[in-house]
């Protein structure tokens, strides 16, 4: 409650660092925020471009659509917004020594400005993805459901970002590792695959995996495809809502020696 008190606090200081962070990505570029539009669609065309006319990859029934690219498409897009949150807020304080140092400012907010920052260029690669659905297939009512499963995703990669944040600044090698583990977590989260594909032998991996769950209701709610088993997708709730608190309890234990490591 102190927390969120404190962002009700100092939501205009949120609003001018979100502001910065969207500006500062594309600084001195001509094409400026348009950038934002042209990653995902070149994403999307060279997918369609490798998996259909390379790979002539194809799609059963049970997957809710024969393009493979928009597959993809649907179960990356809240992957990305999962890895960039994480690896962006892992040296947000570090990069931030100066207003850590030489100002009184809650240094938790910084992890969130770049949380909300990163859901304003998902909304932008999701807006596009929800056009070409209607204008080529259906954009069902079921996504609508979307927003539990962005919930669920912020939370846990909120928490995941505090604490990677607040262990960057003791432990360098911080950023390093979590490279290899998000590099190695993408292939055991259901991304370029469905999770009905998974042998039984796998299938406790992935219930370990609150993305996998994340990934497949959020692309299941675009395809109009059944939800994932409701007790499974409260499990990775209650995990991602414990990641939050606990790295946020951590991050807080953690900030009154920033100055002096910094």
């Amino acid at each position: 409650m102190r927390f969120l008190s404190k962002l009700l606090e100092n939501r205009n200081l949120l609003k001018n660092l979100i502001r910065r962070d969207l500006k500062r990505r594309y600084v001195g570029s001509m094409g400026g925020f348009l950038w934002s539009v042209i990653h995902p669609l070149a994403m999307l065309i060279s997918y369609s471009f490798v998996f259909t006319i390379i790979f002539h990859q194809h799609l059963e029934p049970r997957d809710g659509t024969e393009s493979f690219p928009v597959f993809l498409f649907c179960g990356i897009l809240p992957w990305i917004l999962f890895t960039d949150t994480v690896l962006r807020s892992c040296g947000v304080v570090v990069e931030n020594t100066a207003l850590i140092t030489k100002t009184v400012m809650p240094s938790e907010i910084l992890p969130v400005a770049i949380t909300l920052s990163n859901l304003v260029h998902h909304a932008i690669g999701l807006g596009i993805l929800l056009v070409v659905l209607m204008v080529f297939y259906t954009a069902p009512l079921s996504a609508v459901a979307i927003v539990l499963y962005l919930g669920i995703l912020i939370l846990f990669a909120q928490g995941l970002g505090w604490l990677v944040a607040g262990l960057q600044v003791f432990l360098r090698d911080t950023i390093q590792a979590l490279q290899i583990l998000l590099f190695l977590w993408q292939w055991f989260t259901p991304i370029f695959y469905s999770l009905d594909r998974v042998p039984d032998s796998y299938r406790i991996v992935m219930t370990m995996n609150p993305m996998a769950f994340v990934v497949t209701g959020y692309r299941n709610s675009l395809l109009h495809l059944p939800q994932p088993d409701p007790l499974q997708v409260a499990i990775a709730a209650a995990v991602s809502l414990a990641v939050f608190v606990i790295g946020g309890l951590i991050f807080r234990q953690a900030k009154p020696a920033f100055a002096d490591v910094l």
